[in-house]
């Protein structure tokens, strides 16, 4: 079963995606230099109808529509420095670094007036979709503004094997992030700035003798994370941190290389989390801390000489683990689906043509934290034929 809200004829979505990368190797009295650069533009618009809140008898639901554009530019350039050293009985494998990247994006977006008069309309539950006239430009509320990310990072770390079957990870990342909003509406120019540490820890416990490399078992894993949110009326909320505990083994199948099966539990804390206010999209309301549990299985690589995939399943539990007035302790956190089902196949019918088969499976889930309504699971399925030329992949269609 499957509803659709609106206008079809009058919802769609477009992206034009330009990514260009470069990378360079250099090998240097036991170090190994590489630097690698990735460069994208992105132009990408959507127009679709959203439904809100129901009347009193549920015979009817409101209505409205929007259009959104952004135009984004990506710059961004890495740099890392390894080094394999022998202390004792200890192999270390070190590595260091550094990233600078340059983040720059314009957005416009326009509200839908039916009949050039009204954002809202009220349409039958049995039957919701309208093809009354619809004229799209910017209400008070609109977005009309540009936002420029600078980002500079240094970060370490020693991955130190003990003996054939045990290694310890350690490492730190630090971020400086200068983050600057431009509203072209009003004039108003606001500015932040972050300094993140995030240090990362772990140990890998191999279990097969005679095929080290083939299965492994990464027993914890335990890193923190922050993201910065900068308010729009002039306020700073607090940063939202993170630490995420992992459990993961791995292990080899198939044929020679083989494809990689990975079995992993993970917990993900966070604190000073934040969503979109599903009473008025224009703001943002913080939403107390969260904890998410689940595991996940996963499979990617070649099976046999012609047969590759690259799939999984993913089960997560979220919950809202601190109350504020826009979410109950207890609660599901909006969005997050119990169950996440996914599986690419590709197959190669010839020496330059293959086909590729997936499909994607998303359970029911809720539309907010505050369990307003829910949003219905769904299942989608991708083809692609693929032709190859002169060592290049290129997607025919």
């Amino acid at each position: 079963m499957s509803t659709f809200f609106g206008n079809v004829a009058d919802s769609h979505v477009r992206a034009d995606v330009d990514v260009a990368t470069a990378s360079i190797e250099h090998h240097a009295g036991g170090f190994t230099i590489r630097n690698r650069t990735v460069a994208g533009n992105y132009d990408r618009g959507y127009q679709n109808y959203v439904p809100g809140a129901a009347t009193d008898d549920r015979t009817r639901v409101a209505l409205t529509a929007y259009n959104n554009a952004t135009a984004r530019l990506n710059v961004f350039n890495q740099t890392d420095v390894t080094r394999i050293v022998t202390s004792g009985r200890i192999r270390h494998t070190l590595l260091a670094g550094g990233e600078v990247g340059r983040q720059r994006s314009r957005n416009f977006r326009n509200t839908g007036f039916f009949d050039n008069a009204a954002t809202t309309i009220f349409v039958p539950f049995a039957n919701p979709v309208t093809d009354e006239r619809l004229t799209y430009r910017q209400s008070a509320t609109d977005a009309n503004n540009r936002v420029r990310t600078h980002l500079g990072a240094l970060y370490a770390q020693d991955q130190a094997q003990l003996s054939r079957f045990v290694q310890i990870i350690g490492g730190v990342r630090f971020d400086r992030f200068d983050l600057q909003y431009h509203n072209n509406r009003n004039g108003d120019t606001l500015r932040r700035v972050d300094h993140l540490v995030s240090p990362r820890t772990g140990i890998v416990v191999k279990t097969v003798r005679d095929r080290i490399h083939l299965r492994q078992l990464l027993a914890l894993v335990s890193a923190k994370l922050r993201r910065s949110i900068l308010v729009v009326d002039g306020d700073h909320a607090a940063d939202e941190a993170g630490a995420v505990h992992q459990l993961r083994s791995r292990r080899e199948v198939g044929c020679d290389p083989g494809a990689v099966a990975d079995h992993s539990g993970m917990r993900l804390d966070r604190t000073n989390t934040r969503a979109t206010d599903p009473a008025d999209p224009t703001r943002i309301v913080q939403t107390g801390s969260q904890r998410t549990n689940g595991y996940e299985l996963g499979i990617n690589g070649t099976l046999t000489r012609v047969w590759k995939i690259a799939g999984g399943y993913a089960r997560q539990n979220a919950l809202v683990t601190s109350a504020t007035t826009a979410a109950r302790a207890g609660a599901q956190v909006g969005q997050v689906p119990h169950h996440t089902f996914s599986l690419w196949n590709n197959y190669q019918l010839l020496a330059k043509l293959g086909a590729g088969l997936g499909v994607v499976r998303r359970s029911d889930m809720f539309a907010s934290d505050r369990r307003y309504r829910d949003a219905s699971g769904y299942t989608r399925a991708d083809a692609a034929v693929v032709c190859v030329a002169h060592r290049s992949h290129a997607r025919c269609s």
